[in-house]
């Protein structure tokens, strides 16, 4: 068999593309993860802003009757039923 002999000038051109193969795999690894993390990330505020919007809703689809303005009352603007007691706890922040 013949052994083939390559020039000095060939041997650097295949390395140095080599070394530009491995760079850019490890360039294009880099960018996929950074991506992917960004993906779920992204996801996740989806899944958030989904439920917000569902707890939006079941809001507006609730009647306006009395039990909602008693609720609405207590809950935005502090107030209670003459024969409510309420108690206070300082624990939680």
């Amino acid at each position: 068999m013949h052994s083939i002999r390559m020039s000095i000038p060939v041997k650097l051109a295949v390395f140095f593309a080599f070394v530009f193969l491995i760079i850019t795999y490890v360039s294009v690894q880099i960018k996929y993860n950074d991506l992917s993390e960004e993906q779920e990330n992204l996801s996740a505020r989806i899944e958030t802003v989904n439920d917000s919007i569902e707890a939006l809703q079941n809001k507006l689809a609730t009647p306006f009757d009395k039990q909602y303005v008693i609720s609405l009352a207590k809950e935005k603007l502090g107030y209670c039923l003459p024969d409510e007691i309420i108690f206070y706890n300082d624990l939680i922040n």
